[in-house]
């Protein structure tokens, strides 16, 4: 058996040791049962820590960990909202 990585594992090992770190930095539960147990109080602490969204020195909502735009004004975000509104009707 070969030694050699090709670029897709090698990215995929980068890729699941900076998700790793990023959970490490803000607290972000393991696994999803740990998820389901964590207390609100400490959810809306990560939250409010911009664990999954920021805003950037342009005023754009980016995702915090692909950094991708998420919107870039505050219609676009409303519209977001609505779709979680409806989303957190699904859950369970």
């Amino acid at each position: 058996m070969s030694t050699n990585l090709t670029k897709d594992q090698i990215y995929s090992q980068v890729f699941i040791k900076k998700m790793a770190e990023h959970q490490d930095h803000f607290g972000m539960p393991g696994s999803k049962t740990d998820l389901q147990l964590m207390p609100l109080s400490d959810y809306r602490d990560m939250s409010q820590r911009d664990a999954f969204f920021y805003v950037d020195h342009n005023g754009f909502l980016r995702h915090q960990f692909s950094g991708e735009v998420m919107a870039s004004n505050a219609e676009q975000i409303d519209c977001l909202i609505e779709v979680l509104k409806k989303l957190s009707n699904e859950c369970l």
